[in-house]
């Protein structure tokens, strides 16, 4: 409470203590000679006047400082002490509150009184030491004030630079970050260009070979379904692959899927599939849990092709009213194919549904069985990111 009334910052405050003191002071005897005739009670409107002045000054200083000093001057004609007060709050005030040009015109003027007050004193008692007393008195009085107020200013100016200070740090800071950003993205597309560079020049003309080969190979043999599964396959992959890399250079998102792709990719496919199919509604479902859905499908697929040949895969996949649902099984063969492959394909199901918020249950016995749940809630679409595994 003293720091915020010695800052001059709460003139609720403020007031309210030099009403406290006046009033102790009077209730103890403490006053000055009168200087006036008046009725000693009216030292009581006056201060009252001084200390509504103080509450007014931040919206009218210069009538709010002159309404203090003569409260101030009415008080100490009174006889009552408390007009020191509103004598020391009106210099406060217009050295805390005021203009370069007020503070100048006032100091210009307590001057002046110093030096009146000094002339009046000698020309009453002719003695060096009352005019030294008179300029002490008026020098604490008025320049007490002045000094305490420039010293308040001068630290909110170095509080109001500190904190001009911060900020331009912090948005120094944010700069750099959007700068790092930017560079990091301008990275990222370097990156992809080459990815996509790599990508086309090793895979591509191995594609082309191979679906070159199998037509050839399909027109001597015409009705071959494996051949004519490997050369969908690979025209299939040629076209993707072609359209990643366009998506690589472009720097747009990963290519999009659809569930409703679902079944022309189970009748496309060379193994025996029991499929029930129940999406009544794949428009509210997000393009990266589409994506996700159809390409977990797909890896499924190609794991029962190659670990599970001439088994049954049955395969469920619902819409609920918060998630995609995918469920497929199949017998575990005596004799486990081992295909071709990286051999990551279960754990690149299992990636793609943590990817979106999903969930992944695998397990190899009695019978070859995964789960996998994609949720679809509207409030888990904002921590859906690109598939990391396309």
């Amino acid at each position: 409470m003293i720091r915020r009334i010695g800052s001059g910052q709460d003139e609720p405050e403020t007031a309210g203590m030099y009403l406290l003191l006046a009033a102790v002071l009077h209730a103890f005897g403490v006053v000055n000679p009168p200087l006036s005739g008046l009725p000693g009670w009216l030292w009581f409107p006056v201060l009252l006047l001084g200390l509504g002045a103080v509450l007014l000054r931040r919206r009218w200083l210069l009538p709010a400082a002159l309404a203090m000093a003569s409260s101030g001057l009415g008080l100490l004609a009174l006889g009552s002490i408390a007009g020191y007060f509103m004598a020391f709050e009106a210099v406060f005030s217009v050295f805390l509150l005021g203009g370069l040009t007020l503070r100048r015109i006032s100091f210009t003027l307590m001057c002046l009184v110093s030096l009146v007050m000094a002339v009046l004193a000698w020309d009453a008692t002719h003695l060096a030491q009352q005019v030294v007393l008179s300029l002490f008195l008026t020098g604490f009085i008025l320049f007490t004030p002045m000094l305490w107020a420039q010293n308040v200013r001068t630290a909110q100016d170095l509080s109001a630079s500190q904190a001009e200070r911060s900020a331009a740090l912090a948005a120094a800071a944010e700069a750099r970050a959007e700068r790092l950003s930017a560079e990091h993205h301008a990275a990222r597309i370097s990156e992809r260009t080459a990815l996509a560079r790599e990508m086309h020049d090793v895979l591509s003309a191995r594609l082309s070979s191979i679906a070159l080969l199998s037509g050839a190979a399909l027109a001597a043999a015409p009705g071959n379904e494996p051949l004519a599964a490997i050369r969908r396959e690979s025209v299939t992959g040629l076209e993707e692959m072609s359209e990643m890399v366009r998506m690589l250079h472009a720097g747009t998102p990963a290519l999009a899927a659809r569930l409703t792709d679902v079944p022309q990719l189970v009748a496309e496919a060379s193994e025996e599939i029991e499929l029930e199919y129940s999406v009544p509604h794949p428009e509210s479902i997000p393009a990266a849990v589409h994506t996700a859905a159809h390409r977990t499908v797909r890896e499924l697929l190609v794991n029962h092709a190659k670990h599970a040949p001439g088994s049954t895969l049955s395969l469920r996949l619902e819409q609920l009213r918060d998630r995609v649902w995918i469920h497929a099984s199949n017998p575990v063969p005596e004799h486990v194919g081992h295909g071709f492959g990286s051999g990551i394909g279960l754990e690149s199901i299992r990636t793609r549904a943590q990817a979106v918020g999903g969930s992944c249950d695998i397990r190899p016995v009695p019978q070859f069985r995964v789960q996998v749940t994609l949720p679809t809630a509207a409030q888990l679409q904002d921590g859906i990111h690109e598939d990391p595994a396309c």
